[in-house]
C-alpha cells in the first residue's frame, strides 16, 4: 500500500556577515566600465533561506527529522551549501552557523564582477558526493541522504537575494505490520544518484540500501530512506529480530512511483510461515492447539481459547464484546504478542481476558511502546477472573505481563460487595501467581470508594464471606505501576478489603516488587 504525503515548510532566516564591504559601499559601484565593478568588493548578498513547498509537496530539510511524524525537520547548524552564478565556474560556499536564528556566514565567497542581472544557483548535498559527483545511497542506516536545490533569477548585486531550497529526492517510509519482529528494511534501488548543480540523476547498480529505522508517536516504528526519483521501487528486504538470517522479499503491487519532495508511505504485512488469521466478523473464533495467530481490525466476537500453547498477536485490534470476556482462555497456555499502541479487549458483561485456574496467559510486547487496555464489567476483572449473574465468582490462573504498556481497569457497580481487581481475582475468588516484569502498568480495582474494595493488583472482596484468598504469589520487577484500589481498605498490591475486615491491607501485602516503583492515584510514589 502506499501513500503520498507532504512535508511542513520551514523557513530559515539567514543574514550574511559581509567583511569586504558595507550596505553604502554596495549601492555605489566605483569606476566600473560599461557596469564593470571592483574585483573582490561586491559579494553575492544572501537575505534569507528557506525551503519552500513545491506543486503542493511538503519538503524537509537535512540533518534532523521532525520528531514528532517526520514530515518536516530543521537544520541544526553548520550545514554548508554551495552557491555560483550561473554560466560561471566559481563556486561559493555558505555555512548556517545559529540554526535557531537562521545566521549564515560565507566561509568561500562569490563576487559580482558587473552591475548586470544574474541567475542564481545553490545547492547542498550530505553524505558529500565524491569528485566525479556520485552520492553513495546504499547505507542509510545510520541517517539519511539529501539533495536541495535553489535558484534565483534576475538576482541584483545591490539587493540580498531569497534562496528557496527544494528537494530533489523523495523519502520512502515502510510501516510494518504482521507476526514477523522486523530487525531491518533494505529498498531494492539503484546504488548512486549523480549530484550536479543539485540536479540529481539516478544511476549504478540495482541494490538492496539499508534503511534508517525510527519511531513517530501515531505512526510506530518505521524505516525510512530517500532515494531519487527516476525508477519504480518493487521489492523490498525484511529481516526479522528472530533470524538476521532469514531474509523475506515481497513484492510490491503496484510498484511504488518516486516523486522528489513527497514521502511515499508503504504499508508491508510480514507473517511467520503457517500464520492463521483470526475471522470474528460473525462468531467466536476458537483456538484449541498450537500455532500461530493474527487479529487487527475492530470486532464484537471474542477470542477462545481451549487448549495448547498458541501465539496470538493483537495488532491495532479493538475486540469489544457486549457478555462474556472479550478472550477467553478456558485452557491451555496461550501467550499474546502487543504490537502498537492503540490496542483493548473490554467486555461489558465479563472480565476483558478472563484466564482459567491452573492455566497460564502471557501478555509481552517488544517495547513499552506496545500497548493494551483491558477492561472488565459487572464484577469482573480487566485481567482475571469475572462473575456470573452477582452469583458465582470463578477463580483464576497465572498472569505474567512482560515488557508492555498495560492498562487494566474493573468498573462495575455492586449491590452485593462483591468487587474485581484491575489484574487478578473477583469478590473471595482465588488468582494464581501474578508476574510483572519491565513493563508500565494502569491498574483500577473496583469498590465503592469509601467501605470496600478490591486491590488493583491481586484480590477482590466479599463482606459476606471473608474465606478467600488472603496471601498472593505476586512478583514486580523493573517497572512502574500506577495503581488504584477500590477503597481506602484495600490494598494496591495484595488482597482486597472492607471497613470490617482484618486491618493492615492499606498499602502493600504480600508481594515481592524489585527494581520498580509504584504510585497510587493521586501519583504520590508508595512503598512496602
Amino acid at each position: 500500500m502506499k501513500k503520498n504525503r507532504l512535508f511542513t515548510t520551514i523557513c530559515l532566516m539567514a543574514a550574511i556577515l559581509f567583511t569586504a564591504c558595507t550596505q553604502d559601499e554596495l549601492s555605489s559601484p566605483t569606476g566600473g566600465v560599461e557596469g564593470a565593478l571592483p574585483d573582490g568588493e561586491f559579494p553575492l548578498q544572501i537575505g534569507s533561506v528557506s525551503i519552500t513547498a513545491e506543486s503542493s509537496e511538503e519538503p524537509w530539510t537535512r540533518v534532523a527529522e521532525n520528531e514528532t511524524d517526520g514530515m518536516g525537520s530543521h537544520w541544526t547548524g553548520d550545514e554548508e551549501f554551495y552557491v555560483k552564478f550561473e554560466g560561471s565556474d566559481e563556486v561559493g560556499i555558505y555555512k548556517i552557523t545559529d540554526a535557531a536564528t537562521g545566521a549564515v556566514e560565507p566561509v568561500k565567497s562569490i563576487y559580482w564582477k558587473n552591475t548586470q542581472p544574474a541567475n542564481i544557483i545553490a545547492w547542498y548535498a550530505s553524505p558529500q558526493p565524491n569528485s566525479a559527483n556520485w552520492m553513495d545511497l546504499s547505507d542509510q542506516k545510520n541517517g539519511l541522504a539529501y539533495v536541495l536545490r535553489a535558484t534565483a533569477d534576475n538576482a541584483s548585486y545591490d539587493t540580498p537575494v531569497s534562496l528557496q531550497f527544494k528537494h530533489q529526492l523523495a523519502k520512502v517510509r515502510v510501516v510494518t505490520k504482521g507476526t514477523v519482529n522486523v530487525g531491518s528494511i533494505s529498498i531494492r534501488y539503484p546504488c548512486l544518484c549523480s549530484v550536479n548543480e543539485g540536479i540529481v540523476t539516478s544511476g549504478g547498480v540495482s541494490d538492496y540500501l539499508d534503511s534508517y529505522k525510527t519511531y513517530y508517536e501515531g505512526v510506530g516504528t518505521c524505516w525510512e530512506i530517500n532515494l531519487p526519483a527516476g525508477n519504480d521501487i518493487e521489492f523490498c528486504e525484511v529481516a526479522p529480530i528472530e533470524n538476521s538470517a532469514m531474509m523475506k522479499y515481497p513484492q510490491l503491487t503496484p510498484p511504488v512511483t518516486l516523486e522528489a519532495g513527497k514521502v511515499h508511505t508503504i504499508t508491508i504485512t510480514a507473517n511467520w510461515e503457517g500464520t492463521l488469521t483470526i475471522d470474528l466478523a460473525n462468531e467466536d473464533y476458537e483456538i484449541n492447539s498450537d500455532g500461530i495467530y493474527y487479529f487487527s481490525g475492530t470486532a464484537s466476537h471474542a477470542i477462545r481459547v481451549t487448549g495448547g500453547n498458541p501465539e496470538i498477536y493483537l495488532e491495532d485490534a479493538q475486540i469489544s464484546v457486549s457478555s462474556g470476556p472479550a478472550i477467553n482462555i478456558e485452557g491451555g497456555n496461550p501467550t499474546i504478542h502487543i504490537k502498537g499502541n492503540d490496542n483493548e479487549v473490554s467486555s461489558s458483561d465479563g472480565a476483558g481476558i478472563y484466564v482459567a485456574e491452573n492455566s497460564t496467559v502471557t501478555i509481552q510486547g517488544n517495547s513499552t511502546e506496545d500497548a493494551l487496555t483491558c477492561e472488565g464489567n459487572n464484577l469482573s476483572a480487566g485481567i482475571g477472573g469475572y462473575m456470573i449473574d452477582n452469583n458465582t465468582a470463578y477463580n483464576c490462573g497465572n498472569i505474567v505481563i512482560d515488557n508492555v504498556t498495560l492498562t487494566a481497569r474493573s468498573n462495575q457497580t455492586s449491590t452485593t460487595g462483591d468487587y474485581a481487581a484491575g489484574i487478578g481475582a473477583v469478590s473471595n475468588a482465588r488468582v494464581g501467581s501474578i508476574s510483572i516484569s519491565d513493563a508500565i502498568i494502569y491498574a483500577d480495582g473496583g469498590g465503592d470508594n469509601s467501605t470496600m474494595g478490591a486491590a488493583a493488583i491481586g484480590g477482590g472482596i466479599d463482606y459476606l464471606n471473608l474465606s478467600g484468598q488472603t496471601e498472593f504469589d505476586i512478583t514486580i520487577s523493573n517497572s512502574t505501576i500506577h495503581a488504584t484500589r477500590g477503597c481506602s481498605y484495600a490494598s494496591y498490591i495484595g488482597a482486597g478489603g472492607w471497613h470490617g475486615g482484618t486491618a493492615g491491607y492499606n498499602i502493600i501485602s504480600t508481594a515481592n516488587i524489585t527494581g520498580s516503583i509504584i504510585y497510587d492515584e493521586s501519583g504520590t510514589e508508595i512503598t512496602q
